[in-house]
């Protein structure tokens, strides 16, 4: 049965342009009792003008949502 992961590590927070960039070590969800352990990842997340939090894989992705003022970016051929 699978048991529950250990809790996310906060690791220092960031500022780009003014905004706090909370990173945050995320373990996975269930950690099996058998079986390749889950890997833990980064995430990345950081509030707007109308304090919604959002959520980016990477640095590089946080940032770029920063510079475009938290507009999403167009899917590709639209």
């Amino acid at each position: 049965m699978p048991t529950t992961p250990p809790a996310p590590d906060r690791l220092p927070s960031l500022e780009y342009n003014g905004h706090l960039i909370e990173v945050i070590n995320h373990h996975g969800y269930s950690m099996p009792d058998r079986g390749p352990m889950p890997e833990s990842r980064m995430l990345y997340a950081v509030r707007d003008g109308k304090n919604e939090r959002h959520w980016r894989s990477s640095a590089r992705d946080i940032e770029a949502l920063i510079n475009r003022e938290f507009q999403t970016a167009p899917l590709p051929g639209q």
